[in-house]
């Protein structure tokens, strides 16, 4: 019956498998749309003249760097909902 009048949360567990799905999910979608990256990356190489090595250093520092934003945002949510839970708990 907790459940159904939301005193008690789902929401932490859903959004630690949220996380993991999106974590998996964005290297298998780039990997998906290879082709498409290469393209804009011939783009750009032809338009500013950049080493290779130098857009695969970009490519991977802004790869780790939407990493770390997304672990950040779910560490945001799930200590949200884990101080709501404590309030609840002290509320009684």
């Amino acid at each position: 019956m907790e459940f159904l009048t939301f005193n008690s949360f789902i929401s932490i567990p859903v959004l630690i498998a949220f996380y993991y799905l999106g974590a998996l999910m964005i290297p298998a979608l780039l990997w998906y749309k290879r082709i498409w990256v290469i393209k804009i990356a011939d783009a750009l190489m032809r338009t500013f003249p950049i080493s290779t090595s130098r857009l695969v250093l970009s490519f991977m520092v802004l790869f780790i760097g939407f990493e770390i934003l997304w672990r950040m945002m779910f560490e945001m949510l799930i200590g949200y909902f884990k101080m709501i839970e404590y309030l609840h708990h002290l509320a009684g």
